[in-house]
């Protein structure tokens, strides 16, 4: 039994992943699912209040793409709303769901890192504050792509945490035993946690030791944040013209924090 307790290179990507992982998967898709739970999407309340936005800040009923789509709770509205719409995910179980949900909706099972969509598109969006979750040469990647598969005019909306996180999150280890199985495995488990905070990268990773009777499983996520000025010239090196900065777009919620400011950057 190998228990991991360094602390992590800055991204670091462990061998295991809660978004692909057969059985977390699923118990992912059930908090996506959930229509009062910030646990995988925002709840209903919340999804109502940022959809409202995006249709703000978008072209009617034009071609719209969502990034990290979930089980389609996004795209299906957008969708009703008259847009052309696309939904890439790598969470098999969430597309599965979403397939089967709309079959008027194109969805995508895939790593929109490394297999963006191909197409041409008036919206993209990216919501629960994804792009953190990606490495400073990822996120340059993927935001190359956007812009170049967006219209003259389109925009790219999302969200990020602000510097406020470090207010809601710190360094700590903890452990979580659940005898009958959980969230993390169906069999008994027990759960070895420990966040890290790296302020030089304005970021946090979290570090998972899963240890059941056969295995131990080792995952890891992050959470990179940014300064409003910060965020701005990033978008502004990759050629987006024109950025704006939106708060308070929601009234609160349980997610990783409050902490969230939403971006509209147009090409």
């Amino acid at each position: 039994m190998e228990i991991r307790n360094n602390k992590p290179t800055l991204f670091e990507k462990s061998t295991c992943n809660i978004w692909t992982d057969p059985y977390i998967q699923q118990q992912m898709l059930k908090e996506h699912l959930n229509p009062i739970s910030d646990g995988a999407s925002r709840k209903q309340e919340s999804i109502l209040k940022i959809i409202d936005f995006v249709l703000k800040q978008s072209k009617p009923k034009s071609r719209l793409l969502d990034l990290g789509c979930g089980p389609g709770l996004y795209t299906s509205l957008f969708k009703d709303k008259g847009y052309d719409v696309t939904g890439i995910d790598f969470n098999k179980a969430s597309i599965e769901y979403a397939i089967g949900k709309r079959t008027d909706i194109n969805y995508i099972l895939g790593d929109y890192i490394n297999e963006y969509p191909a197409g041409e598109y008036d919206t993209v969006i990216m919501i629960y504050c994804d792009l953190g979750t990606h490495s400073d040469k990822d996120r340059d990647k993927l935001l190359e792509n956007i812009y170049h598969s967006l219209n003259d005019g389109g925009v790219f909306i999302f969200d990020v945490f602000t510097e406020e996180l470090v207010k809601d999150k710190q360094k700590d280890k903890g452990w979580d035993y659940a005898h009958q199985g959980g969230f993390w495995s169906q069999e008994e488990y027990l759960l070895l946690s420990q966040t890290f905070h790296y302020p030089e990268n304005k970021a946090f990773g979290y570090q998972y030791n899963l240890l059941t009777k056969d295995e131990t499983k080792q995952f890891i996520v992050w959470d990179r944040y940014y300064t409003e000025e910060e965020i701005i010239l990033v978008l502004q090196n990759i050629g987006f013209r024109k950025v704006t900065i939106h708060k308070n777009i929601l009234d609160g919620n349980s997610f990783t924090s409050g902490s969230e400011m939403f971006i509209v950057a147009e090409k």
